[in-house]
């Protein structure tokens, strides 16, 4: 059973989106309320789920939740600016671009600061990305790094990421469905380059997206509030494909679960022991997820056991990936032979950094064989697991 906190964020959540004056416990706490969604990255959604409550706007947290609400407000309108620079130089450019998951969702909502993000999601072709680089440097971008899946620009404190693929080559299941993402994009026009995904692809994308954060560290309040705002815009997704499509990345158990969560929190269907389990886990995990998750997420991926976990966790922190090491050191990607010798280089650089160390240590202490054999099990009771072979 959801508690009575639970129960009065989602409701403030509900009435900002349906509408109606939210009914709660009168035991509710706004100003912990607050908190709770200034780490969850949801302050703006829980004001508009609030702001009809009499009296509500005259208090001194209700000015709290304004004032944040407005500034989140002005600095979604200036990602909105620089996302549309961006595809205005594509288009000008002829670069094919695809963009996704928040920057498409927050139209969504009643309002986009509803639906906050950090960054904005855009897959372009690898190929052109020389082509590209100017492009950026020329609207005031930063280029800041390159990983798996993404290369990372930053304007201020806002960062695009240009994906190479739709998800990071690591996650072999869904990598191995999607590609680099082209095949399920469809251009717009012949006005422009920039290229969509149908409702359906979309709803999928997202879903995969979800279970991907669920399964590697956790997953925000946000997301599961997507997938509710989803459906409602699009009533007539056809869920026959949805679900066929889920089943072969071996998610429909784990959607059928969602959307069991998705009545118990928006229609006010009872919870069960898993929905419950579910909510708990998704309000514990802040706006992205958590370091313990990860670690124990990081094991059951590469091991899919617990065993000798500390010692597989301390040979990866001394001789990490060539992959990981090439994001420290570019020159490794043009010289991989010198791997051994920047391995030398960053235990000199760690030697006198001793708070590197210790932090290192930290982490190899969260981890157990016991936490990690845990995690793999509370996986699997959702629907959830690394599907590699």
């Amino acid at each position: 059973m959801l508690s009575l906190f639970e129960k009065g964020i989602v409701e403030l959540i509900k009435c900002a989106l349906n509408g109606g004056k939210p009914k709660l416990d009168d035991s509710f706490d706004f100003e912990e309320a607050y908190e709770f969604a200034q780490k969850r990255q949801i302050t703006p959604i829980l004001f508009y789920g609030a702001s009809s409550l009499d009296g509500f706007m005259d208090t001194l947290i209700g000015k709290r939740f304004f004032k944040s609400t407005m500034n989140l407000s002005f600095y979604c309108a200036e990602q909105s600016e620089t996302i549309s620079s961006v595809k205005s130089a594509f288009n000008e450019n002829g670069i094919d671009y695809l963009v996704v998951k928040g920057t498409i969702l927050r139209n969504l909502y009643p309002y986009p600061e509803m639906r906050l993000m950090s960054d904005a999601d855009i897959l372009i072709r690898e190929e052109n990305y020389e082509q590209i680089r100017p492009i950026m440097r020329g609207l005031g971008l930063v280029e800041e790094y390159e990983s798996d899946h993404e290369l990372v620009w930053k304007k201020g404190e806002f960062t695009i990421e240009l994906h190479k693929r739709l998800v990071p080559s690591y996650n072999k299941d869904y990598y191995e469905y999607f590609g680099d993402g082209w095949k399920i994009a469809t251009i717009k026009d012949d006005n422009t380059s920039e290229y969509f995904m149908s409702a359906e692809d979309n709803f999928i994308y997202n879903f995969v997206h979800y279970a991907m954060h669920y399964r590697n560290s956790g997953i925000g309040v946000k997301h599961v509030t997507d997938f509710f705002v989803m459906m409602d815009n699009n009533p007539e997704l056809d869920f026959n494909y949805i679900e066929t499509e889920l089943e072969k990345l071996q998610l429909l158990e784990f959607w059928k679960n969602t959307k069991k969560l998705l009545d118990v929190w928006f229609k006010s269907v009872n919870s069960d022991e898993i929905t419950d389990f579910m909510t708990r886990r998704i309000f514990d995990s802040g706006a992205y997820g958590t370091l313990e998750n990860k670690l124990n997420s990081e094991a059951v991926r590469t091991s899919n056991t617990g065993k000798n976990v500390k010692a597989n966790k301390m040979f990866k922190v001394i001789f990490p990936s060539y992959k990981g090491m090439c994001q420290k050191y570019s020159v490794l990607k043009k010289a991989p032979i010198l791997l051994p010798i920047m391995w030398i280089v960053r235990w000199l650089e760690a030697i006198f950094n001793p708070s590197k160390i210790k932090a290192q240590k930290k982490q190899i202490d969260m981890i157990s064989e016991e936490s990690v054999n845990k995690y793999q099990s509370e996986l699997n009771y959702v629907g959830l697991d690394f599907n590699f072979d």
